[in-house]
């Protein structure tokens, strides 16, 4: 699962402090925007994230049915974050630089995958006959491509990179979402309206997948299809809207994202695939998740507290190289399973997650985080305007 463009940022004051989400102004094409809350890093974000990449992973162990799910909470937090970026640059300078985002997006996802790519696709020609080495070049295409979804959907198994058809989903999503974002800003003179765009086309696409499974569809259509697996990646593109329009605190708040928890737990938990996928288990594992985003982005809550521990913010920091070698390194130690499995061993399923934590470690260190320190050179500048913005800022929430 890719990372999202950054870990989310915050208004915070000058000594760091965590207060309730507020919101400056920009102006473009003559309407007055709000900017995306963006300023100051979030670790509990991080912590949701590996949350999400743990259950994957729990879930390819063979030990719990609904850590699939985890995927979806990916979708969300992107989704969230993406948004929330492009719309503090578009706030801030009247436009989306395309280009620079599509450098950004490429250096953060695209050195650690083909690092991957080269590994195990060196693996591969090393253990198979030469008769199949070209079907493990079509399979590395259609991953660097990011098409495998839609491989998987018309029948490809893909084989140890079978995991990637989340990679791919994302990278459509990123590639055409900040044209689309930007054409509804620009179209729409009210951020409410744009937040309720978007809800509608995670409906719709709920009730796409709905249609589609009363039909003849099989599974693999529905679920790795683009269009019938859109909701979590909308529902977080629509929260970035509303968290400019509306603080959030309070212990409304506070008992709302434990009921959250808990709901998501139990869904990672025992929901199995099938049935529950098909009538919208992703749209409420998606709107749980934008409720536990709310409160960690809001104030000092016990569940930032407990997600911004150093060894959990960690693995989420980790978490697109956990994703991507798990699967792999599980397949290749015979631990690799689907949902709750049988004959697990414990000490080989141990062994897995240890070669796949130093994997992903190795990634972050010497791949990915060399990587990251080049996208500021394709960041827009926050002084940098295209139309002009006010120097002080009336709009309030």
């Amino acid at each position: 699962m890719s990372g999202p463009e950054e870990r989310l940022l915050v208004p915070g004051g000058e000594d760091g402090a965590r207060p309730a989400i507020l919101a400056a102004v920009g102006q473009a094409g003559g309407r007055v925007w709000p900017k995306s809350p963006v300023t100051s890093y979030v670790p509990a974000l991080d912590g949701l994230r590996a949350l999400a990449v743990i259950a994957v992973m729990v879930y390819h162990s063979g030990l719990i049915l609904g850590g699939y799910l985890g995927v979806d909470v990916f979708f969300t937090l992107s989704g969230f974050l993406i948004t929330s970026l492009l719309i503090d640059e578009y706030s801030a300078r009247g436009t989306i630089g395309l280009r620079n985002f599509y450098y950004r997006r490429a250096l953060r996802l695209l050195p650690a995958l083909f690092t991957f790519l080269t590994v195990w696709t060196i693996v591969l020609l090393s253990t198979v006959p030469t008769t199949f080495w070209s079907v493990i070049w079509t399979y590395v295409a259609l991953v660097t491509l990011y098409v495998a979804n839609w491989a998987l959907m018309l029948g490809s198994p893909l084989g140890i990179f079978g995991h990637t058809w989340s990679l791919a989903i994302e990278e459509q999503f990123y590639f055409v979402w900040p044209l689309m974002i930007l054409f509804l800003l620009r179209s729409f003179r009210s951020r409410a309206n744009v937040m309720l765009l978007l809800l509608c086309s995670a409906g719709v696409s709920l009730l796409w997948r709905f249609y589609l499974t009363l039909g003849t569809n099989t599974l693999d259509r529905v679920y790795w299809a683009t269009d019938t697996h859109a909701d979590g990646l909308l529902i977080g593109s629509a929260l970035a809207l509303l968290v400019g329009l509306k603080v959030f605190s309070g212990v409304a708040l506070r008992y709302a994202s434990v009921g959250a928890a808990i709901v998501l737990v139990y869904l990672l938990t025992f929901t199995p695939l099938g049935a529950a996928y098909a009538y919208g288990v992703t749209s409420v594992v998606a709107l749980v998740t934008a409720i536990l985003i709310l409160d960690v982005i809001s104030a000092r809550s016990w569940l930032a507290i407990a997600l911004e521990q150093p060894w959990i913010a960690w693995t989420g920091r980790i978490s697109y190289g956990l994703y991507i070698w798990h699967f792999p390194v599980f397949f290749q130690l015979g631990v690799l399973r689907i949902g709750s499995g049988h004959d697990i061993s414990y000490e080989r399923v141990a062994l897995a997650w240890v070669v796949t934590f130093v994997a992903a470690a190795a990634s972050y260190v010497l791949i990915e985080r060399p990587a990251l320190a080049l996208k500021a050179r394709f960041a827009w500048q926050r002084g940098e305007t295209v139309l002009p913005v006010p120097s002080s800022p009336e709009w309030h929430p």
